[in-house]
C-alpha cells in the first residue's frame, strides 16, 4: 500500500497549485502589458515551484513562506489590474515590486 501524504505535503501541493495559477496570470499580464518586472517575478517563481517539488526538510516552513509569496504575488497582480495607468505605476510602487523581486532571488 502506498504511503499516504502528510498534511504538510498536501498543504505544499495546494500552495504549489495556487502559485502555478498565479504565475499563469502573471504571464498573461506580461504578454498583454509587456511588463519586464513581472516577467522576472514569474521566472523566479517558476523556479521556486520546481524546488518545492524536491524539498525534503523544513516542509512546513517552506509551505508558510510560499503561502506568503502567493499572497504577495496576488497583491502585485491586483495593483496592476486596479491601476488607472495600466503598466505604468508610481515609482514608489515600482520600487517595492523591485524589492520583492530581489527577495525572491535571495530565496531561490
Amino acid at each position: 500500500m502506498p504511503r499516504q501524504p502528510t498534511i504538510t505535503e498536501i498543504h505544499l501541493k495546494d500552495i504549489s497549485t495556487s502559485i502555478a495559477i498565479t504565475v499563469n496570470t502573471l504571464d498573461v499580464l506580461v504578454n498583454t502589458l509587456n511588463i519586464s518586472a513581472l516577467k522576472a517575478i514569474s521566472n523566479t517563481t517558476q523556479s521556486l515551484l520546481k524546488l518545492m517539488e524536491t524539498i525534503k526538510q523544513d516542509k512546513s516552513d517552506c509551505a508558510q513562506l510560499m503561502e506568503h509569496v502567493d499572497k504577495l504575488l496576488n497583491a502585485i497582480i491586483g495593483v496592476y489590474l486596479n491601476s488607472d495607468t495600466g503598466a505604468e505605476l508610481p515609482p514608489s510602487v515600482l520600487n517595492r515590486v523591485a524589492k520583492f523581486t530581489e527577495t525572491l532571488h535571495k530565496i531561490y
